[in-house]
């Protein structure tokens, strides 16, 4: 798998756009040289679900940080240029969490499947998931252990991580007005968990 297959497609344009033609594909380059390599370093666990997760949304961003950083690029400003690129990724999910929130009785479909869902798509080989409520007025459950939090804390940038969480803000915004996303603290911000609150609006 390419960069350009991932959540991530648009990059090269982008750091065309950005950087110039000549710096900009250079840079491209190097981020696919970088996840390339963390590819060939990835664990997946035995997990499909994680193999989708660390192929398509999270070595991706990872790799393009590296490339950044790898070019004397300072911190702040290198976290910056992936948050811009993750969030492009986290609008177009936006869009998909909107065709819920026009369906009718959204809420209660979200929350006959969420579990589901869970279970499928964040198995406890990377999350630990605690389920808190799950009823007629919101669904909370706090995430005691997280694939990203972990990777990225393994990979020797802890720093990124908050740029993956931000995009949930993003993508479950478009649950509105049906359904609200709220969270008051992420394992990568220093709380002690991720707590996940849905409730009916």
């Amino acid at each position: 798998m390419k960069i350009c297959e991932t959540t991530l497609s648009f990059l090269e344009e982008d750091c065309v756009q950005t950087f110039g033609k000549e710096a900009g594909r250079a840079l491209a380059a190097r981020a696919e040289e970088a996840y390339q390599e963390l590819l060939r370093g990835a664990d997946d666990r035995g997990s499909e679900a994680i193999r989708d997760h660390l192929q398509r949304k999270l070595l991706p961003p990872m790799a393009y940080y590296m490339a950044l950083r790898a070019q004397n690029m300072e911190e702040g400003a290198a976290l910056e240029y992936v948050r811009q690129e993750t969030r492009k990724a986290a609008q177009i999910k936006r869009a998909q969490m909107q065709a819920i929130a026009r369906m009718p009785f959204a809420y209660a479909m979200y929350r006959l499947g969420v579990k589901k869902y869970m279970r499928k798509n964040f198995p406890a080989a990377g999350w630990q998931t605690e389920w808190a409520r799950c009823d007629g007025q919101e669904i909370h459950f706090n995430l005691r252990s997280c694939l990203y939090w972990d990777e990225s804390k393994a990979h020797g940038c802890p720093e990124l991580c908050p740029v993956y969480c931000e995009n949930d803000d993003i993508s479950f915004s478009g649950l509105l007005p049906k359904i609200r996303f709220a969270r008051t603290g992420t394992l990568a911000g220093g709380a002690d968990c991720c707590d996940f609150h849905f409730i009916r609006a």
